[in-house]
């Protein structure tokens, strides 16, 4: 028995030292790569993305850390040294849990919960206060909780360092570390179809905007490194754990992202869309888009683009931006194409006179159809300039007839060669669709051309080509970005010339003294402007199927003595003309643009030696005063002014005098803003209605009626 005994420990131990000998010596490499494959591997450190500035020094959009909130409500019995469940007086087991003082605890949970509202407003406080003590009254609450994902840092710091909260909220879960880095727009979302947003889908993951077309910049390269795992979920470098040297541990270097500075002023593009959703919130349109743009580097200033989702509120679209990617029928504002076009063919001249019929019609083949005169004139015959400046179809079309009936493609190629129908490829990641000019075998489709129907054009195309001729001819590329910053030092993005000679400065300069005179005579007249100067040209295109659906715009540039500005207009889908869609949204753009430029900070504010009417022309004395002495503006005042509390502008005198509310009457609030027209009526024991934004511009009753108790007065507002 014994020998037996002996003989299987003999051969085990023997299978023993075969198996070690194998495993060591035999197939030890094999066993040791696969250790090493398990235990050490390469680890990337994520770089910086760069931080996109704006052209006046604000950060646009830049990396930023956020945390997911995890609060980790367990609870488990206490044990002795032995191992064995603690238990009180009363026999029962004593728990224990990350919640070290459980009255403060709970004092705290209502100041969580409104930081997370204030921070998630879509989220009420509610939701988050019953989801917090709902999982807390678990009689085994989770370690774990979820609460919100992505909170801001400086939130999550906040909530952790509140007391009664530091060990419960969790720094690290089975899925690694809950900080993180996302890109963070510190103006919301002003701008962003500019800036770009990140998108994922199935066929492909990147960036929109500046961030798509300046991501190999922006996102700089990750570092690598070979880590070795110290315990579960902890890796270390290889060696001593301390920064990688370079010799044994260090595969690649990190290398953050450089940063850029876009064109875009945060100034005027807060104005712009403003400006623009209140157009369009006033007067409807189903997408628009507003762009500012430097005459001579063609940087874009600002650029607003919103659009109409199925529930009615305005956005910008994440996958196209109106301004590159909308292709329309431009209308009245593609004249001024055609005539330098027939300028440059030196066919026609100045003060070339053509019938303009006054509001009516003209029929020029069986074929053609009837064309409308567009806005008339008062005379049968005028030059090029009243062509222009009334926006006249008949006008274009007797052009078109004469000069190109028999020589067609000569005109289209006319067109082609002074407007860029080719792809735009602005320095932004965006879909930029194909424009063109029809075929012009029709006589319908050829006449259609002269005033701005058979062409499709994306609004960037047509300011760019308005900004040649602000610039005598000198066409430049749109551009979004200004500079690169490499190693603290900016690197300028330079303008990029299109077509140096669209026209010569002679014919340039003619365009610009006729689309003067459209402000200043014309369709453009609601935006004259007599201090600075504006010339440009209004546009409005009809559907096919619904002739009452438009799309109203507006183009020009800004002084109009020397162009330092190109600025365009457009709403699409709308029931309004572009000189009342359009043009206003350009003057307010403009107006502002005129205040903050120091260049222009010399221009003269009084108009003949008289003040310009201004915005509100009747009002408190005292707040109007002290709104003119901010902008450095005087307030004039009559020699018999007694100094009343409410003041009323006097046109024919450019004076403020004194304005009297009449006793028991209904005051007269026309010209006042709706806070004051409150103030004075409350006063005055009325109750008051309004509907519409901007200023009273009719009430109901009115004035001088005289006061019933109760009575509601109801103001009509418009800008």
């Amino acid at each position: 028995m014994l020998v037996l005994y002996l003989l299987v420990v003999a051969v085990a131990g023997g299978g023993m030292l075969v198996c070690t000998v194998n495993t060591q010596v035999v197939n030890g490499e094999m066993w040791r790569e696969k250790a090493r494959a398990r235990e050490v591997i390469n680890r990337t450190e994520e770089a910086r993305r760069g931080t996109i500035f704006s052209s006046d020094g604000k950060v646009l959009a830049t990396t930023v850390p956020v945390c997911d909130l995890c609060l980790d409500l367990g609870r488990w019995p206490k044990r002795n040294s032995r191992g064995e469940a603690v238990r009180n007086k009363e026999g029962k087991v004593v728990m224990e849990s990350c919640i070290a003082d459980e009255r403060a605890w709970k004092q705290n949970v209502t100041k969580v919960c409104r930081i997370l509202h204030e921070q998630f407003p879509s989220k009420g406080y509610e939701y988050y206060y019953n989801r917090i003590m709902r999982e807390y009254a678990k009689t085994s609450p989770s370690r774990c909780l979820y609460v919100e994902r992505r909170v801001p840092y400086s939130k999550w710091d906040a909530i952790r360092k509140l007391p009664g909260w530091g060990r419960c909220v969790v720094e690290k879960t089975a899925e690694g570390d809950v900080k993180s880095f996302v890109r963070a727009h510190i103006y919301g979302n002003m701008g962003e179809n500019v800036i770009g947003l990140h998108y994922k889908t199935p066929q492909r993951e990147g960036y929109t905007g500046l961030e798509g077309f300046y991501d190999s910049v922006l996102r700089g390269q990750d570092g690598q490194y070979v880590c070795r795992r110290l315990t579960l979920g902890t890796w270390i470098p290889v060696e001593d754990g301390s920064v990688p040297d370079e010799d044994s541990t260090l595969v690649r270097h990190r290398v953050d992202g450089k940063s850029i500075v876009a064109t875009m002023d945060t100034r005027y593009q807060d104005i712009a869309e403003n400006a623009l959703r209140g157009s369009m919130n006033q007067y409807g349109g189903r997408a628009g888009c507003a762009i500012l743009m430097e005459v001579e580097t063609g940087y874009v200033l600002a650029c607003s683009s919103l659009t109409r989702d199925t529930s009615g509120r305005l956005r910008e679209n994440l996958w196209s931006n109106v301004a590159c990617s909308d292709r329309y029928e431009p209308g009245s504002t593609f004249k001024t194409v055609v005539m330098v076009a027939m300028f440059n063919d030196k066919q026609v001249a100045l003060d070339t006179a053509k019938r303009v019929q006054c509001g009516g019609k003209k029929r020029y083949s069986a074929t053609s159809g009837e064309i409308n005169a567009g806005h008339g004139y008062t005379t049968d015959t005028t030059n090029l300039a009243g062509v222009l400046a009334q926006s006249s179809n008949v006008g274009m079309c007797e052009l078109a007839w004469e000069y190109y009936r028999n020589r067609r493609e000569d005109m289209k190629r006319g067109i082609e060669a002074v407007f860029c129908f080719g792809r735009m490829n602005p320095d932004l990641d965006v879909l930029e669709p194909a424009t063109r000019v029809v075929n012009l075998n029709s006589d319908r489709d050829f006449l259609n051309l002269s005033y701005g129907y058979s062409a499709t054009v994306t609004p960037l195309q047509l300011i760019t080509f308005y900004n040649a001729i602000a610039g005598g001819g000198r066409m430049v590329k749109p551009l979004f970005c200004r500079e690169i910053i490499e190693g603290g030092r900016p690197r300028p993005v330079k303008p990029v010339v299109l077509n140096r000679h669209v026209c010569s400065e002679e014919v340039a300069k003619q365009m610009r003294e006729m689309l003067v005179g459209v402000v200043k005579n014309g369709t453009g007249n609601n935006v004259y402007n007599a201090v600075y100067g504006i010339g440009g040209k209004t546009g409005t295109t009809e559907g096919i199927s619904d002739k009452s659906i438009k799309n109203s715009s507006f183009v020009g540039f800004f002084p109009a003595d020397n162009p330092r500005y190109t600025c365009l207009v457009l709403v699409e889908g709308t029931s309004i003309a572009g000189r009342h869609a359009a043009a206003p949204v350009f003057k307010k753009i403009a107006d502002c643009v005129v205040a903050f430029d120091e260049e222009l900070g010399s221009v003269d504010l009084q108009d003949s030696g008289r003040m310009m009417r201004p915005v509100v022309t009747k009002s408190r004395r005292g707040s109007l005063k002290a709104v003119h002495n901010l902008l450095g503006l005087p307030f004039a005042q009559p020699d018999s002014a007694r100094f009343t509390d409410w003041t009323i502008y006097d046109e024919s005198r450019g004076v403020y005098a004194d304005y009297d509310v009449p006793k028991g009457l209904v005051p007269d609030c026309k010209g006042m803003t709706v806070r004051d027209a409150m103030a004075l009526l409350r006063a005055a024991g009325l109750k008051v209605r309004f509907t519409g934004q901007g200023k009273v511009v009719s009430q109901t009753p009115q004035p001088r009626t005289p006061v019933k108790k109760n009575t509601t007065i109801t103001l009509e507002l418009k800008p």
